[in-house]
């Protein structure tokens, strides 16, 4: 069951950034949202390295937000500042931390 949920969350977060991409910017907080959560059901496998990838994304929706995205190179360095954040605290922060909401409710 939660290998369809998995995927289902993967899927998800595909469509989410090929819509970003495509204009719709907001859809960079479903792709963080659903990062996070497929990360998680990852566990100690793949998810210790894809929730690296939600920093990418929470880091984009937060730079249209804001608006601070006004061309191609602020763009590119928006997804280096998440690229960067998300391998910090992947190698420097324990998971415990990193999936705080959900250890929690474990």
């Amino acid at each position: 069951m939660f290998t369809l949920i998995f995927y289902g969350f993967v899927l998800i977060t595909l469509i989410a950034i090929v819509l970003a991409i495509k204009g719709e910017p907001k859809m960079y907080w479903v792709a963080a949202l659903c990062t996070y959560i497929f990360s998680f059901l990852g566990g100690f496998s793949i998810g210790q390295l894809t929730v690296g990838l939600t920093f990418v994304f929470i880091v984009l929706a937060m730079a249209y937000s804001f608006n601070l995205v006004k061309s191609g190179l602020h763009y590119v360095a928006f997804l280096v500042i998440g690229f960067v954040t998300g391998v910090i605290m992947v190698v420097y922060v324990d998971d415990a931390w990193l999936f705080f909401p959900f250890s929690i409710l474990s």
